[in-house]
């Protein structure tokens, strides 16, 4: 697997995370929450090549710097326009 195909599967994988956090209204917070880790922790021990982490960890680091900024709106629209290229592909 190459590093641009581990990223866009992990791009992919957060993305479907986050879509079913935000979808999920009948579920408590803190099970979410648990759940959520649970998917990113599997995600993260998926890979077992360095380079594949480091950029799980590259883009984590950067969505929750987005966040940080207040602009939860680029991230959505970075996972919007991912999502729609591989509806395209």
């Amino acid at each position: 697997m190459s590093s641009n195909e581990s990223l866009e599967t992990i791009k992919s994988r957060v993305k479907e995370v986050v879509e079913k956090v935000l979808t999920s209204s009948d579920v408590g917070i803190e099970e979410l929450k648990e759940e959520f880790w649970n998917d990113l922790s599997a995600l993260y021990y998926k890979y077992e090549v360095d380079e594949q982490k480091r950029a799980f960890r590259e883009v984590m680091h950067d969505i929750c710097e987005k966040i940080k900024e207040g602009e939860w709106g680029a991230v959505y629209k970075k996972l919007y326009r991912e999502e729609q290229k591989e509806k395209t592909f």
